[in-house]
């Protein structure tokens, strides 16, 4: 499992999340290192996009003024701006749910492009390595594939079913402060970072140094759990594990998401509450490199 660690009250990322958007709970993190050219053509075709759609609103706002006799009251007040009367028909019922879909759909889209993506360009423009804030839309599914390095090559167009969205305030708060030396880039390094009752946790993904950091959770999980005389579930979990991560020749195996929904039952059955119990062992575990990089205090 990946290692978590509690970000220190004190530490600038801690007042970064704080700041920026206290509503969000739940953030994925990573550095994007692929050629430069390919942000580029990606923010032309969002552009274009954007273009597109706001020519469509435009088209629809200014017929909309004839069509639901915008211009006809004005006519009634300045005479230079006469139109005919309504037709209140069944076209017209259809031209109202129309441009109620289309513009709840692209007005959103049309906002946050301007002031997301659009500012992220104007202000920091297309670095080498770039810092990318992702958070869950209302069709994200699985947090695994939000962490898979093949789903992070795709392109995002900021569209609502979508199932991670790309949050650029974040990112262009993130390269400033970066820029500023308040918190260096390498401090999101792929991560998911997780709001909890008690302040934010890092869960790192795929670090080698997070092989030790398990192996010293495990044994405090098997300490605490001993001393709550439990220390049958200690052995029934890693009998769970070894099962299912190692082959019979010794050869490693992919964790597949049973395993956690297996390793989360025993605790169940035997009256343990797992997440209460991780979240102490993480509190106490030292904190991560990541959290060292950085030694000002945000304003």
């Amino acid at each position: 499992m990946p290692a978590a660690h509690k970000v220190p009250e004190n530490h600038p990322v801690h007042a970064f999340f704080s700041k920026y958007d206290p509503k969000a709970e739940i953030y994925v993190t990573h550095i994007d290192s692929t050629n430069a050219s390919t942000r580029k053509h990606h923010f032309v075709m969002l552009a274009g996009m954007n273009l597109v759609w706001s020519a469509l609103l435009s088209r629809r706002l200014y017929r909309g003024m004839y069509r639901y006799g915008v211009w006809f009251l004005v006519g009634k007040l300045a005479p230079r701006w006469n139109a005919t009367s309504p037709d209140f028909n069944v076209a017209l019922l259809g031209h109202i749910l129309l441009d109620l879909f289309v513009f709840l759909i692209l007005v959103p889209i049309i906002r946050d492009f301007v002031g997301g993506v659009a500012i992220l360009r104007f202000y920091h423009g297309f670095p080498q390595e770039e810092i990318i804030f992702r958070k869950p839309s209302a069709s994200t599914d699985l947090l695994r594939r939000a962490v898979d390095p093949e789903e992070m090559k795709h392109a995002a167009f900021g569209l609502p079913w979508e199932e991670w969205t790309y949050d650029y305030r974040a990112m262009a708060a993130a390269c400033e402060l970066n820029e500023k030396k308040v918190i260096d880039a390498k401090t999101w390094e792929l991560c998911v970072w997780m709001k909890m009752k008690d302040g934010w946790t890092a869960v790192e993904q795929g670090k080698e140094g997070d092989i030790q950091n398990q192996i010293g959770m495990m044994d405090k999980m098997r300490v605490r759990l001993h001393a709550m005389g439990k220390i049958h579930v200690f052995h029934q979990m890693m009998e769970v594990i070894q099962v299912k991560t190692m082959s019979k020749d010794g050869t490693p195996l992919p964790v597949t998401e049973d395993v956690d929904a297996i390793v989360a039952d025993i605790f169940k059955r035997n009256d343990v509450d797992f997440e209460k119990l991780t979240n102490e062992l993480a509190k106490d575990a030292p904190p991560s490199a990541r959290f060292a990089n950085s030694s000002k205090k945000l304003d």
